[in-house]
């Protein structure tokens, strides 16, 4: 891949993996009696919830991308629907371990965590909480999206050695 790959690639996966998912988690919280999609809270609301989670899910979904790229070269997956299965079983396997550390330390140290630590597992701790499985559309619809742009600017030696 090129340089611009990698920078559409990493930006892809930041933007899409945390719009996808911040708004499953929107949507599940939403569910219910009093679910209006039409309404103005409802729209603030969905642009609230995916603004803080283009922010607290920015570290997740790079180490998606990036353990999604490697596992990609490692075991060759080479069809869209092989990127889309590795990222539902990754997105709620790194939400778990991601979202799992701080609310370890609550539990241990009677304390909140420190900064750097909420910061990183925030976001999925957040995905935890609203619903483990949401992480497993999400991260499939991202999957697909990072594999659509990796075919998007593979040089051509790779494109020749898929054929």
């Amino acid at each position: 891949m090129t340089r611009q790959g990698s920078l559409a690639y990493y930006l892809a996966a930041w933007v899409c993996g945390c719009v996808f998912t911040s708004t499953g988690v929107f949507l599940r919280t939403l569910w219910g009696p009093n679910f209006d999609p039409v309404s103005l809270a409802g729209v603030y609301g969905l642009l609230w919830t995916n603004f803080l989670g283009l922010i607290l899910g920015a570290f997740a979904a790079l180490l998606f991308a990036v353990v999604l790229a490697r596992l990609a070269r490692f075991a060759d997956l080479r069809k869209v629907w092989q990127w889309a299965v590795a990222g539902a079983i990754l997105g709620p396997m790194l939400s778990f371990i991601l979202g799992l550390p701080s609310s370890r330390y609550i539990q241990v140290y009677k304390a909140p965590s420190p900064e750097w630590l909420q910061f990183l597992s925030s976001g999925p701790a957040v995905v935890i909480l609203a619903g483990w499985w949401l992480a497993i559309p999400a991260g499939a619809a991202t999957a697909w999206v990072l594999f659509c742009v990796q075919r998007a600017f593979a040089l051509p030696i790779d494109r020749a050695r898929e054929t």
